[in-house]
């Protein structure tokens, strides 16, 4: 239990702890009903991390998350591997700028995420025009 409390706040797993602990804390305002799911999505833009057009925050949630878990579980394997010096150190660094990169692709994997469709149809020229009515004459229809 001590390693696992030492990876949690020790250097890498400290950064994503503290990120997990807000982001919990701002699903617990959505369950009482004190702030809405969306809050984010008109604020942020994901189109960088290629989540664009999925909802802010389920996205940063589950980088936060599967980021926090990454680390967590490899300072503790780094522990086990390299006890101290240089080689943990390099190990740590490696966790603290991985974790995010393989956070972002769980991410778009469990969003859905519509990377490379455009997020507006109709701006792109995607939406066809709309057809016009057809007339029909009377003197055509089919019947007896």
């Amino acid at each position: 239990m001590g390693e696992f409390v030492a990876a949690v706040v020790g250097f890498p797993g400290l950064l994503f702890t503290a990120a997990l602990v807000v982001c919990c804390g701002f699903w617990m305002l959505v369950a009482l009903g004190r702030v809405g799911a969306g809050a984010f999505d008109a604020d942020v833009e994901l189109d960088a991390w290629g989540l664009g057009g999925v909802p802010v925050a389920g996205a940063v949630s589950w980088v936060i998350a599967v980021a926090w878990f990454m680390t967590v579980t490899g300072s503790m394997l780094a522990d086990l591997v390299a006890p101290g010096g240089m080689t943990h150190a390099v190990l740590e660094v490696v966790l603290l700028i991985g974790s995010p990169v393989v956070g972002r692709r769980v991410a778009r994997r469990l969003m859905g995420s519509p990377a490379g469709l455009p997020r507006d149809p109709a701006r792109s020229g995607m939406v066809s025009a709309p057809r016009p009515a057809v007339a029909r004459d009377p003197s055509m229809a089919a019947g007896p």
